[in-house]
């Protein structure tokens, strides 16, 4: 049984990383960097314009990035300009760069769905006084005022910890990424394998199905074919999940195959209750989107000094089992199914 005390992580602009060995579990969450009493001293003032490009539209997780990021809008009186690629690509996201930096907005949120292709814009905006905040995911070399994520490695050995209480490290495993090179996902997967090396598995090529839930359940049909040995599949993503989910329950090895995963989708709730997946590691997305909207907003209002700002702002991680799935405490970490259901305050908040 893995705990489900939140992961509480010290987190380098590399998510991959792996954790300090003094880091432990801990009971609270990211907090915002300032209180919601502030939100009354800004309510009178003149509204600034922040432009957030998501990183993935129609996910469950990016509900909860939006729904923070609006709520944080409504509270620190902010003119938002939400928008976002619907797969994590920056072919997709770049023109939608583009086009907000012809709108001139006096702050930014940014998702960057390439570690690498959007250090020269940051850091062009950044130097014309113009705070830029990223969220979700790195980038090669810190160029932005500061960046808010879970700590990917963390996660993956969070997941290992869950898959080997489940198994014991016995038969073969397959692990589900997204696109090779991306610093977030490759820190989950990371983090996985390394733990589960340390525990004697034998583990398959890894998977890069992108964002396409049908590649991922074609991966893990295939995998099952192959490997009348296949003990467990972790999937790295709310999409890859979802495949994976759906490839094991067509194969009528629910429970027997065992399943872990990132995020927590009202779905994946649902198929955890069914014994489709065995643990979710769930992030805090109203928080990435709430706290990165509210500090872009007081760095323009000049209410909070850019150097005083730490770079890395890891938000918290929750492991989600069978035996905590209906807990209180566990209901503030499950993603919003759309914006009707979005929560009003941070976790932990």
């Amino acid at each position: 049984m893995v705990s489900a005390a939140l992961v509480a992580v010290a987190c380098s602009s590399s998510a991959s990383q792996a954790p300090s060995s003094n880091t432990q579990p801990s009971t609270a969450a990211s907090a915002p960097a300032a209180s919601v009493a502030a939100s009354a001293s800004t309510a009178a003032q003149e509204k600034v314009r922040i432009a957030f490009v998501a990183g993935q539209i129609g996910i469950t997780f990016y509900t909860g990035v939006e729904c923070g990021a609006k709520q944080a809008a409504k509270d620190f009186n902010v003119d938002l300009n939400w928008n976002g690629s619907h797969n994590w690509d920056i072919n997709e996201e770049r023109p939608i760069i583009d086009a907000d930096l012809a709108t001139n907005p006096q702050g930014w949120v940014i998702s960057p769905t390439d570690p690498d292709a959007l250090i020269s814009t940051i850091t062009d905006l950044m130097s014309k006084g113009i705070p830029v905040v990223t969220i979700d995911a790195p980038m090669s070399k810190p160029a932005e005022l500061q960046n808010i994520q879970s700590n990917h490695y963390q996660g993956g050995q969070a997941a290992a910890a869950a898959m080997v209480k489940l198994t014991g490290g016995k038969g073969k495993y397959l692990v589900l990424q997204l696109t090779p090179g991306l610093p977030d996902i490759g820190g989950r997967a990371k983090g996985f394998e390394d733990d589960m090396n340390k525990a004697g598995a034998t583990l398959l090529p890894d998977v890069y199905p992108g964002t396409d839930q049908a590649l991922a359940a074609d991966a893990v049909t295939a995998a099952i074919s192959a490997n009348p040995d296949l003990a467990g599949v972790y999937a790295t993503h709310e999409s890859a999940a979802n495949g994976a989910a759906s490839a094991i329950k067509a194969a009528g090895k629910q429970g027997v195959i065992k399943l872990v995963a990132f995020d927590s989708a009202p779905n994946q709730i649902a198929d955890l209750k069914k014994g489709v997946y065995d643990a979710l590691i769930a992030q805090a997305p109203f928080n990435m989107g709430y706290n990165s909207v509210q500090l872009v907003s007081q760095v323009i209002r000049k209410e909070v000094d850019p150097t005083t700002v730490k770079h890395d702002n890891p938000t918290a991680l929750y492991a989600i089992t069978k035996d905590n799935v209906d807990s209180p405490d566990t209901t503030q970490w499950i993603y919003p199914a759309d914006l009707s259901a979005c929560p009003t305050k941070p976790v932990g908040g």
